[in-house]
């Protein structure tokens, strides 16, 4: 980070360099939590270290990778010629790494539909205020760490509960995340596996796909997000996903659920399960059950299961 970009703009530059962008933390915080070692990363030779080293901390994005090429990781290259981009174009730079979900959803090349948003012209950054990309300087653990993550009250502070013209939004209150009713389905991954090659110098990984629509308990209450529904995405991850790289490494793997809480960039004013209240009440399939649950997947994901569907007040 302190190269040709930091002469001029140093205060950027320095913010940066702690942000989960370009550190790739979320993702080793994310791996640590399966280990239950905070250690485990640090031998870029052995066990989880070596799968961090060979595939996921070649992830991350530096400078030029948004303001002037696509990512490496995606297929890299300038833009367009040698033009710099002071708000990146999000279809050849946040999309290149995050298209596989919540970009690809946002622009439909994912699920069934485009976001709203998107289809009403809007972009990352009408949500997202820079910070969000360039960090605060803070080294947070998570997205979820970020002080100022988009609200979708920001802008539509007529839908708070108590305040809205819509019967819905105030007979719910705060005990449903947004996306429980106005998302879509969206891309969920199981059963990954990672090979590494004979000479230990690249790896590559295969997985299961499904889109489909989960409902299940808020796996983590805070005051940003008080919600007692949310909409979930299950992540790969399996207990032997990382085996060519070492025996044992994920010895947390069932204290951690591999369903997890997500703010899916797939909304839509009207969706199949906000149609009728019985739509969503009367609709056990979108409710996460035991059945949902596969014999590879985390213990901690029954902490997840919502049980029948909410009955609706007489």
């Amino acid at each position: 980070m302190n190269g040709i970009c930091s002469k001029c703009h140093a205060e950027a530059t320095e913010t940066y360099a702690n942000s989960l962008h370009y550190t790739v933390r979320g993702f080793a915080n994310s791996l640590i939590g399966f280990a239950g070692d905070p250690n485990a990363l640090d031998d870029p030779h052995k066990g989880l270290g070596e799968v961090w080293n060979l595939n996921c901390a070649t992830c991350h994005a530096s400078c030029g990778e948004c303001h002037v090429s696509r990512p490496q990781n995606y297929a890299g290259g300038l833009i367009n010629k040698h033009e710099f981009f002071s708000s990146p174009p999000m279809e050849s730079t946040c999309f290149g790494c995050h298209g596989a979900r919540n970009a690809g959803e946002f622009m439909g090349t994912v699920g069934f539909a485009r976001d709203v948003h998107f289809e009403a012209g809007m972009t990352c950054v009408d949500c997202h205020t820079v910070d969000n990309f360039h960090g605060t300087g803070e080294a947070y653990a998570s997205m979820w760490d970020k002080p100022a993550l988009p609200s979708c009250l920001d802008c539509h502070e007529n839908a708070a509960p108590g305040k809205s013209e819509l019967e819905a939004h105030n007979i719910h209150g705060n005990n449903l995340s947004c996306q429980v009713c106005h998302a879509q389905a969206n891309q969920n991954c199981f059963e990954c596996h990672v090979d590494i090659s004979d000479d230990r110098t690249k790896l590559s990984s295969s997985s299961e796909m499904r889109v489909l629509f989960r409902i299940g308990l808020n796996p983590n209450p805070t005051e940003e997000r008080p919600y007692k529904y949310v909409a979930l995405r299950h992540i790969p991850t399996t207990a032997d996903s990382f085996s060519e790289a070492g025996d044992g490494l994920l010895v947390n793997y069932d204290d951690v659920t591999n369903w997890k809480h997500s703010p899916t960039h797939n909304i839509q004013k009207s969706t199949f399960q906000n149609e009728s209240c019985d739509a969503c009440h009367g609709n056990d399939r979108i409710f996460l059950r035991e059945s949902d649950l596969r014999p590879t997947d985390s213990a901690a994901n029954k902490l997840l299961i919502t049980g029948a569907p909410p009955a609706l007040n007489p």
